[in-house]
């Protein structure tokens, strides 16, 4: 009882300020949970989900319980979590790690929020995270010798800063340091855009602007009123129609061997969105908000409910007020999705890659 109590405290501390607010929280989960079975996660959860209590301590007080369940029972929490998602079996999503960090607070125009890379399918997990640590590294010395006078930062997700006016700059900066290290693209590594373009977006009445659409090498670009209402300025101050950020998004997808795009338009754009899943066959495209790409729900039960009713190419993504939570790294094991985007290498993020990296040094059979 008294771990289990500490256990609750130290989440809790962890991700909120320990004033009176949260103090009243606490004193609402034990009042909520008296008389409960802490061996009995659903039941937990239920009671979690009707106290009035913010969503982070929802989820801290959920992770805590399950840990300290797992401790009375002496096994791990990969194994805790093995039978709560009742898997047969342990699998390995591909690791997604972020590289460098762009956007609107980058203070340069490019306003493509990360460019991430994944390692070759064909290597282990242990193998693949080598080669994207050695091209991190890499990439943060070019940024410390090209400029010597302003050190990157390391943003929240563990991604490097780097501001730069397009975002062909990113590339050209990582395909530097994977020649340095004479690893090649398509390879040894893949490119991954996050695009985050909700952060760029804009809605005008249909007809306000135009698209230009080429009709062929030797013929002139005309100009076409574009039919749609969404707006990107992907590069700053350069407001143009969906149909034009559509022809920019395949053209460099196509340009740089892009494997996939995540948020690349806003969520309500749908032909936009239609449109590049079919001239994109060979290219995932995912949403955030839809079911293709996971996070942390407010309880542990509603996680694994979440994931396993979801269809389809799936990601697991870590949230920024996970704070590196290695419950997180566990659940991938069990997830049964695709790719995991966990961050950069760095901090509290990296703790979630040295996890999954313990538990195949554990011999734990994975898929």
């Amino acid at each position: 009882k008294q771990w289990y109590q500490r256990r609750v405290r130290g989440c809790v501390i962890g991700h909120e300020v320990a004033d009176d607010s949260s103090l009243d929280e606490l004193k609402a989960v034990n009042d909520s949970l008296i008389g409960a079975d802490v061996e009995n996660q659903q039941e937990i959860d239920n009671k979690l989900r009707s106290a009035e209590i913010s969503e982070s301590m929802r989820l801290s007080v959920s992770v805590a319980v399950h840990k300290t369940s797992a401790k009375l029972n002496n096994i791990s929490t990969l194994e805790a979590l093995k039978a709560l998602a009742k898997k047969d079996a342990y699998s390995v999503p591909v690791p997604i790690v972020t590289l460098l960090n762009g956007g609107k607070q980058s203070g340069g125009k490019n306003n493509l929020a990360s460019l991430c890379i994944c390692a070759d399918l064909k290597k282990s997990f242990s193998e693949g995270l080598d080669v994207l640590e050695r091209i991190y590294m890499k990439v943060e010395d070019l940024l410390k010798k090209k400029f010597p006078n302003n050190c990157p930062s390391v943003g929240a997700n563990g991604g490097l800063s780097y501001s730069c006016d397009k975002v062909e700059l990113m590339f050209e900066l990582v395909k530097e340091a994977a020649t340095e290290l004479e690893l090649t693209s398509e390879e040894d590594f893949y490119f991954i855009l996050d695009c985050s373009a909700s952060d760029f977006h804009t809605e005008v009445a249909p007809g306000q602007g135009s698209a230009k659409k080429g009709q062929g090498k030797k013929k002139k670009t005309v100009t076409v009123v574009s039919t749609s209402r969404h707006r990107y300025d992907w590069v700053e101050g350069q407001v143009k129609p969906s149909e034009d950020f559509c022809d920019y998004l395949e053209n460099l997808v196509e340009t740089e061997n892009i494997v996939t795009l995540i948020d690349p338009l806003h969520h309500e754009d749908e032909e936009g969105l239609a449109r590049l899943r079919e001239k994109l066959a060979s290219c995932h495209i995912l949403n955030r908000g839809s079911a293709n790409i996971m996070k942390m729900q407010s309880t542990l039960t509603g996680t694994i409910a979440t994931l396993q009713s979801a269809q389809g190419f799936k990601v697991l993504e870590a949230a920024t007020h996970e704070e590196g939570e290695t419950l997180l790294a566990d659940l991938a094991l069990v997830s049964g999705c695709e790719m995991m985007l966990l961050g950069g290498l760095r901090g509290c993020r990296r703790a979630l890659y040295n996890q999954i990296n313990i538990r195949l040094q554990q011999n734990y059979k994975m898929q």
